[in-house]
């Protein structure tokens, strides 16, 4: 064997460990990074009580948003057409514009969090507008948020979700259980995943708390961003395996994605 070979062997099998291991956790930060948002974006009251509200058609079922302008009798969307998701769904913003640099100033950037100036335009927005045929006088859910895993609690300090969940279930007079939900999976994050892919980074990710014996027949699921909907259907599937009959799944913000998707790909 010619001289150095061996340190050229090993140096060659370090990169390759190297890479192995950290090459997904380098494409994630370059990920993170790219979502990064303006530090001097507005977080104030003030300012999420301007943001611009979609206006336009949307889903009557699954709540995305499908045409510019607003229609009397909206009709389903592709993949509504095909297969119901299990539960209905409103969002309140794209996310895009204001509301999604706030949704990413305060999740990558660690920004002070209005979870009850965005909890009052769901409520009185939403629920006691555009949406309240969805919430009748005696509907009494329990508001339950989307749980995250807790490495990245303890990265961030804080789930928006739980946040959002809380003071919405404050000024609405409703109930928030926010254990009720556990996650207990992910293979990698979902930002920077598509359609299938999104459902499978999901499945089994969710379960329902298990000192539960019986759970709320009838929930409000909270979540920051609607995207592919994978989340919630995971969600929405472990609450009904335990006996909830009904959910409504509300965000802030959802991806405008009616263009170019596909009905299997929700």
């Amino acid at each position: 064997m010619r001289a150095g070979a061996p340190l050229r062997h090993a140096r060659d099998c370090a990169l390759a460990a190297f890479r192995t291991l950290f090459s997904p956790l380098i494409a994630e930060a370059a990920t993170l990074r790219a979502l990064l948002p303006r530090a001097e974006f507005d977080l104030s009251p003030a300012a999420v009580a301007s943001w611009p509200g979609w206006g336009g058609e949307e889903c009557p079922c699954c709540g995305d948003f499908t045409g510019e302008g607003a229609s009397l009798t909206p009709a389903l969307c592709p993949a509504c057409t095909g297969t119901k998701p299990p539960f209905s769904a409103r969002s309140l913003f794209p996310y895009e514009g204001p509301a999604g640099e706030a949704i990413r100033a305060i999740k990558y950037g660690r920004r002070t969090v209005p979870a009850g100036a965005m909890a009052d335009r769901l409520r009185n927005d939403g629920i006691l507008g555009r949406w309240a045929a969805l919430f009748p006088g005696d509907f009494r859910p329990v508001v339950v948020p989307v749980p995250i895993l807790p490495f990245k609690y303890l990265r961030r300090g804080f789930n928006l979700p739980s946040l959002l969940g809380d003071a919405l279930a404050r000024i609405a007079g409703w109930r928030c259980d926010l254990s009720l939900l556990e996650r207990v999976s992910e293979k990698e994050p979902q930002a920077g995943l598509h359609g299938a892919e999104r459902r499978r980074n999901v499945e089994s990710a969710f379960r329902t708390a298990r000192r539960r014996r019986e759970l709320p027949a009838d929930v409000v699921l909270v979540d920051d961003v609607f995207t592919s909907g994978a989340t919630a259907v995971a969600c929405a599937n472990a609450l009904k395996r335990g006996g909830t009959r009904n959910i409504v799944v509300l965000t802030v913000a959802r991806a405008v994605l009616s263009r170019d998707r596909a009905p299997e790909n929700r």
